[in-house]
């Protein structure tokens, strides 16, 4: 059988997707289905599991003790260089004025190489979910997703008031139209061998920071 090109796989995606019919709405009762109970505190679960998961997280009261956490971490990690994307989130303007300061290379977030050499990303999210210690990132505009998925060390910004009990509540905050690309991060990327040692960050961070701003 002759192979298909590649113009041709993506000209059949393409028109499969345009008659994919309505979009299926979410379920009313969504009780029903919900694996953290509404009465949870959804921030004090989050950051349990987070821990639970490998990742490292971390409380911090107000913006100037955020600062003082990013910088704190970036000097434990012996970070020489860090991408920080033109992207809403908390302090930033602080942060890089703080990382010049220690004498940390900023490195230019538009190059797409960027991500591959710097030591560290530090990074916004558009909301974390707690039954899955998960935090999504999303493309377009100053949003640079390889800023977390590509550089051995990630720290995240979270704000309190994005994280959401379930998962449920991620799918009914979807935004519309929805952003190319989403991604949800749920620990660092793993991989095992035949023997089944498991081997973080091996094609992502190894290393994940998670600051959850309150």
């Amino acid at each position: 059988m002759p192979s298909e090109s590649q113009s041709a796989f993506f000209s059949r995606i393409t028109a499969a997707l345009a008659h994919r019919g309505p979009t299926v709405d979410l379920p009313e009762d969504l009780e029903i289905a919900r694996v953290v109970n509404g009465g949870d505190n959804p921030v004090e679960v989050f950051v349990r599991r987070v821990e639970q998961s490998g990742m490292h997280p971390h409380r911090v009261r107000g913006e100037a003790a955020l600062v003082e956490k990013v910088l704190e971490l970036t000097t434990q990690l012996s970070a020489r260089s860090a991408i920080v994307p033109y992207e809403e989130m908390p302090a930033r303007e602080e942060i890089v004025a703080g990382l010049r300061a220690c004498g940390i290379d900023l490195l230019n977030p538009d190059d797409p190489d960027a991500a591959f050499t710097a030591d560290v990303g530090i990074t916004g999210v558009r909301m974390a979910v707690a039954e899955t210690a998960s935090m999504s990132v999303v493309s377009g505009e100053g949003h640079r997703r390889l800023a977390s998925l590509a550089v051995p060390a990630h720290i995240a910004i979270v704000r309190a008031e994005q994280i959401v009990p379930d998962l449920l509540d991620w799918g009914r905050a979807a935004a519309t139209p929805p952003p190319a690309n989403e991604v949800l991060i749920s620990a660092m990327s793993k991989t095992a061998d035949i023997e089944g040692i498991l081997v973080p960050g091996v094609h992502g961070p190894g290393i994940v920071h998670v600051l959850v701003l309150e």
